[in-house]
């Protein structure tokens, strides 16, 4: 069986919590019936958004909702898939586009200030797009690694 996402995660929270070694057990932890967590598993089924969200709790995964979001909900599949990484690495990011935004003022301003994006404007303005969307992603990676390592 090729391990998906939420096979990792059991098996990785299994270290610590040794009732996750298998869906016998797990299935008491994150009240989800062994065979509907063993399709999970395999892949042949997509869960619940509830049942992200207790393997989310039990695994003390929560990059699980974030990839269920991305990948696998209608609804959210055009965000992009969070990866857990080193806050230095998430420091940088973030304070690079908060140093282009502050740069910026004066742009932002100039081009939303009439509340038309003119054809002069445009190449400012999907610059300040893409800079606010790396300042999204940025702040959804600190939170990620803050719940991962206990902060909130």
């Amino acid at each position: 069986m090729e391990e998906n996402i939420y096979r990792k995660a059991r098996k990785k929270a299994a270290r610590k919590k040794p009732l996750l070694n298998n869906c016998e057990s797990a299935q008491d932890l994150v009240y989800i019936e062994r065979t509907k967590l063993l399709s999970i598993e395999s892949g042949d089924k997509i869960p619940s958004p509830d049942d992200v969200v207790s393997m989310s709790k039990v695994y003390d995964a929560p990059e699980l909702c974030n990839y269920y979001c991305t990948n696998q909900c209608p609804i959210g599949n055009d965000k992009p898939t969070l990866m857990y990484e080193d806050l230095n690495e998430i420091a940088v990011r973030l304070m690079t586009a908060l140093h282009f935004l502050q740069q910026s003022t004066d742009t932002i301003y100039r081009v939303l200030e009439d509340g038309k994006i003119n054809e002069h404007e445009q190449k400012d303005f999907m610059k300040i797009i893409e800079t606010l969307k790396k300042l999204s992603y940025s702040a959804d990676s600190l939170e990620l690694w803050a719940k991962k390592n206990g902060y909130i």
